[in-house]
């Protein structure tokens, strides 16, 4: 299965690039360091999107509401504006950009897949203008860079990052018993009264380590909450909420604390002061059982198939466990899961990877609009051709910086396979022409080589490719073909 195991972990093989030797050992190869991103210009920084973003909220939120809230239409108009100086309306499109150009160039796909994966993982839902400012940047600092450390590292890194505490509301999560809790609660002048806010707790044990198969209780999201308090932002009048994050220990609740019958009564100071009792904490439910199985089967999913059978994810299991959690050894597991079993199974791709196969196969050139010269921000709008990569994930219902829940997108077959969304691909299939490459010539002949590239077997494919079509017919057929959209 060695050309069809190239689609189902990677993008396929584009024109130029010949089938590997080894393609199990060429894909284990991507994880031993973190290549990187394939860009013309320093991107951004986290910091950066941060001051960013606090320039947009506090100038709509301070500066233009006060100052224009009684001439709505000059409100407006300012505030288009601030878009524009803040980068509002830019950084979304850019870092699409930036993720599509590294996916379809790079010498790594695998590893790319493999950063699209735990990005939809540890999902930044659609709030609060994160996906205008920060996801992209959250995903590039934070997730990518903690791909070759352990899971326990991932975990405890995007749990305290600014971007998932904000996304998950943790700053509202004060301790009744703590210092400024009581202060708050007493205080007579003080009319919203401040306690729990389990959302981050929650997710951190449904979402990101050991799932419901772990039969954890609401007193465990409790005390996880409170495992949680102090975590925050620190407040800026400047730029408001998006000020760095800080364990602010005044805000903290005090354990010992229970979470799945195991006490954690940490009395170090400085363990507890400098919130280190949440690391302890997630070291365990990073290791726990239920979480190895949980992770094994999202990965089984994304690059195997729907339903994975106990057998492929007791293997990848077996390496976390031989490795303690090293995320290289899990990722490589998973890539000799995929080679081993991937002739028994197929798998349907979601909108995004299915548009980034058919762009490497086909050599679509739509996301060299936007690469890299002259997309630098200025203070200014993308242009309509940067604009591109951003409407057709749009129009293909996959947008994938807006995810409508924490848990991301569904990587399941169901999910995508209404009538609606099919004919979504068939649309944008339609325009795949206007994005190819002028210095081919996409005839029978051209579709017949890129078929016996990138399938083991391809006689099905190439039949249904002889069906005397239009120029167009050829790009819908090829890429809404069962072959192409399931590997």
């Amino acid at each position: 299965m060695s050309r069809d195991f190239i689609r189902k972990v990677a993008f396929g093989l584009g024109l130029e690039e010949e089938l590997p030797n080894d393609p199990l050992l060429w894909s284990q190869k991507q994880f031993d360091k973190i290549p990187n991103l394939i860009w013309g210009h320093p991107l951004p920084s986290l910091e950066d999107q941060r001051k960013r973003y606090g320039q947009w909220v506090y100038g709509d939120r301070k500066v233009l509401r006060n100052k224009f809230k009684n001439d709505r239409l000059k409100y407006e108009s300012e505030k288009d504006q601030l878009r524009k100086t803040t980068g509002e309306k830019f950084f979304e499109t850019f870092e699409l950009s930036v993720r599509h150009t590294s996916a379809l160039a790079t010498d790594s796909p695998a590893f790319e897949r493999m950063w699209q994966f735990w990005g939809n993982f540890f999902a930044i839902s659609e709030k609060d203008f994160l996906a205008s400012f920060s996801t992209g940047v959250y995903q590039r600092e934070i997730i990518r860079p903690n791909m070759n450390k352990t899971f326990e590292d991932l975990v405890y890194n995007v749990t305290t990052s600014w971007c998932m505490l904000h996304h998950l509301d943790n700053a509202e999560n004060i301790g009744p018993s703590s210092k400024r809790g009581i202060s708050i609660n007493s205080d007579p002048q003080e009319k919203s009264k401040v306690g729990l806010n389990e959302n981050h707790a929650r997710e951190l044990l449904e979402l990101h380590t050991v799932s419901p198969e772990a039969n954890y209780t609401q007193e465990d999201v409790i005390e996880m909450a409170k495992v949680m308090t102090g975590w925050k932002y620190l407040w800026n009048k400047k730029y408001l909420e998006a000020g760095p994050i800080k364990f602010q220990d005044e805000y903290h609740e005090n354990g010992p604390y229970k979470i799945l019958g195991k006490i954690y009564d940490i009395r170090d100071y400085n363990t507890v002061s400098q919130g280190k009792e949440l690391k302890v904490v997630i070291k365990d439910l990073a290791n726990h059982p239920s979480t190895k199985k949980h992770i094994a089967l999202k990965l089984c999913q994304h690059f195997i198939c729907d339903e994975p059978n106990e057998e492929m994810m007791n293997k990848i299991i077996k390496a976390w466990d031989q490795s303690d959690g090293s995320l290289i050894d899990i990722h490589k597991a998973t890539m000799k899961v995929a080679f081993e079993y991937g002739n028994n199974f197929k798998k349907f791709s979601m909108p995004e990877l299915w548009l980034l196969q058919n762009s490497k196969m086909l050599d679509l050139k739509y996301y060299l609009y936007s690469y890299p010269k002259g997309f630098e921000f200025s203070g200014s709008v993308p242009r309509t051709k940067q604009l591109l990569v951003k409407r057709i994930l749009e129009q293909l219902g996959h947008p994938i910086y807006r995810a409508k829940q924490p848990n991301g997108y569904v990587d399941l077959e169901d999910e995508w396979l209404s009538p609606e969304l099919i004919i979504r691909r068939l649309a944008v299939a339609r325009r795949f022409p206007e994005m190819s490459n002028s210095k081919l010539i996409y005839d029978n002949e051209f579709f017949e080589n890129v078929i016996i590239s990138n399938f083991d077997e391809p006689s099905n494919l190439l039949n249904l490719m002889k069906t005397p079509t239009t120029y167009s017919d050829r790009f819908v057929i090829f890429a809404n073909s069962p072959e192409v959209m399931r590997s």
